[in-house]
C-alpha cells in the first residue's frame, strides 16, 4: 500500500522532510449507502459538511489481491459527523466501518459506535476500538471497548467498563494493546491500556477475564502552565491530561514499559506494566506515588500522539515548530537525545495520530495523521485550504541519517 500511495501523493507539499503525504483533505467527505440516507443525515444534522475532524490513523496490510486498508477516526466532539470510524477509499472518501448501520444512530443505539477517538491493530489482526460514548459533552451511551476480526470484519469482543472505573467528565481516547503469548499466533494473554484524558487515569482491561480497573496517579493530570498551545500563529487553551501512550517491545520473560504523557505537559512518564496489570486496583485505584515516574528531562513544548518501533525507538510530534522527532528509549530522555525526522510548518501541524506498522515485507513504517487543529479550536477552519493529512514512510528511510540508535536495553532508572 505504501509504495502505491506514495506514487499517488501530491508533489511538493511535504516540505523538506522524508515523510510522504498519502492522503489529504480540505474537508472530509463520506460514502452513504444511498442518497436518501445522505439526505436524512443532513436533515437530522447527523451530517454537517465541514464539521468532521479526523484524529487517528491505522493501517492493515493485506495479503493477496485485497488492497491494504487505511482506517481513520472522526470523534463526535460536535454534531454533524456521520461516521466516527471508517476506511479511506481510492477517491479519499470515508467508508463506514464495519458498515453504516453501526454509525447511523448518533447515540440512540448504544450497541453501535457513538464516538471513536483512536484505534489500534494488534499482531493478531484485531482492530481495537475505544468508544467514548459521548457526543460533545453529553454521555449518550456507556463507554465501550470493542475488537473486530479484520479477517471477517465481525465483532469478536465487547467490554463495557463498570461505572465505578470512570467519572462524569471521563473521556476514553487512546487504546494501547499488550499481547503476550507462547508464540506469534498465541493471542490469549491480552491487556488493553486506555487513556482517560479528562478523568486523568488509565483504564486497564484484562481481556481474557473480561475485567477492568482504573489506575490514578498525579502524572496523568495536565500542567496548567502548559495548557496554552500556539500553532502557526494561532493560540488556544486545552487542559487535557493523559493522551499520548506507547509500549516498549515485548521480550519473553521480561516486563514491558508503558510510556505516557498528558497533552498539556512537556514531560514524559513511564510505568512497568506489571504495576498496571495488578487487579488490586479494583479495590483501590490510587497507584503508589513512587510506582510511576517522570523523566527529569522535558520536551521543548507539547506533544500529542507517540509510537515505539521494534527497536524501542520512540517517535513523537512537537507543536512548535510542527515537526516529528525520534528518541532512543535506551538513552536518557533529554533534548540532546531528541533527533529531528521531519519539520514542516504547514503539513505537520498537530500530529494527533501516530502508528508504527509492519508491512508485508517485514519492514516497519511510520504513519501519522496531522490536522489544523488550532483552527478547529479557534473557529477559523476553512475548506479553502488543506486541513488534514496522512503521512507515511518506511522507518529505515526515516532513520537513514539519524543519530537515533537501535537498542533493546531500556533506560530503566526512572521506572525502578
Amino acid at each position: 500500500l505504501l509504495s502505491y500511495c506514495l506514487a499517488c501523493c501530491w508533489p511538493g507539499l511535504a516540505g523538506k522532510n522524508n515523510l510522504r503525504i498519502v492522503k489529504q483533505w480540505a474537508e472530509m467527505s463520506f460514502v452513504f449507502p444511498s442518497e436518501s440516507a445522505r439526505e436524512a443525515a443532513i436533515n437530522n444534522r447527523y451530517y454537517v459538511p465541514g464539521n468532521s475532524v479526523p484524529i487517528d490513523v491505522d493501517v492493515q496490510h493485506r495479503q493477496g489481491p485485497e488492497k491494504s486498508r487505511i482506517f481513520v477516526t472522526i470523534p463526535r466532539f460536535d454534531e454533524g459527523r456521520p461516521i466516527t470510524l471508517g476506511t479511506v477509499n481510492d477517491q479519499g472518501l470515508i467508508v463506514a466501518y464495519p458498515d453504516y448501520s453501526w454509525h447511523d444512530n448518533q447515540g440512540h443505539n448504544c450497541d453501535g459506535l457513538t464516538s471513536v477517538f483512536r484505534v489500534a491493530i494488534d499482531k493478531c489482526n484485531r482492530l481495537w476500538v475505544i468508544d467514548s460514548g459521548k457526543i460533545g459533552d453529553n454521555a449518550v451511551c456507556s463507554p465501550q471497548l470493542l475488537a473486530f476480526d479484520l479477517n471477517t470484519d465481525q465483532l469478536i469482543y465487547r467490554h463495557r467498563p463498570d461505572p465505578s472505573t470512570y467519572v462524569g467528565t471521563s473521556l476514553f481516547i487512546t487504546p494501547i494493546v499488550d499481547v503476550r503469548g507462547r508464540g506469534p499466533k498465541d493471542c490469549s494473554d491480552t491487556f488493553v491500556y486506555i487513556a482517560d484524558v479528562s478523568g486523568f487515569a488509565i483504564l486497564v482491561v484484562d481481556v481474557a477475564r473480561n475485567l477492568s480497573w482504573k489506575v490514578n496517579h498525579r502524572l496523568m493530570y495536565p500542567y496548567p502552565s502548559r495548557g496554552t498551545f500556539t500553532i502557526d500563529g494561532e493560540s488556544f487553551d486545552l487542559m487535557d491530561g493523559i493522551l499520548g501512550m506507547a509500549l516498549s517491545t515485548y521480550i519473553p520473560g521480561k516486563d514491558r514499559f508503558l510510556y505516557f504523557h498528558a497533552l498539556a505537559s512537556t514531560t514524559e512518564n513511564v510505568v512497568r506494566t506489571k504495576v498496571l496489570r495488578n487487579d488490586s486496583f479494583i479495590h483501590d485505584s490510587n497507584a503508589n506515588p513512587h510506582s510511576i515516574n517522570a523523566f527529569s528531562g522535558e520536551r521543548p513544548n507539547q506533544s500529542a500522539a507517540e509510537a515505539i518501533d521494534d527497536s524501542d525507538i520512540m517517535y513523537f510530534g512537537l507543536m512548535d515548530p510542527p515537526s516529528v522527532w525520534c528518541w532512543d528509549t535506551g538513552t536518557e530522555f533529554s533534548t540532546e537525545n531528541f533527533h529531528l525526522i521531519a519539520e514542516d510548518r504547514e503539513t505537520l501541524q498537530f500530529a494527533s495520530g501516530m502508528k508504527v506498522v509492519n508491512n508485508l515485507k517485514g519492514e516497519q513504517e511510520l504513519w501519522l495523521l496531522t490536522s489544523s487543529f488550532q483552527r478547529v479550536m479557534t473557529g477559523t477552519l476553512s475548506s479553502d485550504r488543506v486541513n488534514f493529512r496522512i503521512h507515511a514512510e518506511k522507518i529505515p528511510i526515516l532513520l537513514k541519517n539519524s543519530p537515533c540508535k537501535t537498542s533493546r536495553n531500556n533506560f530503566v532508572y526512572h521506572a525502578d
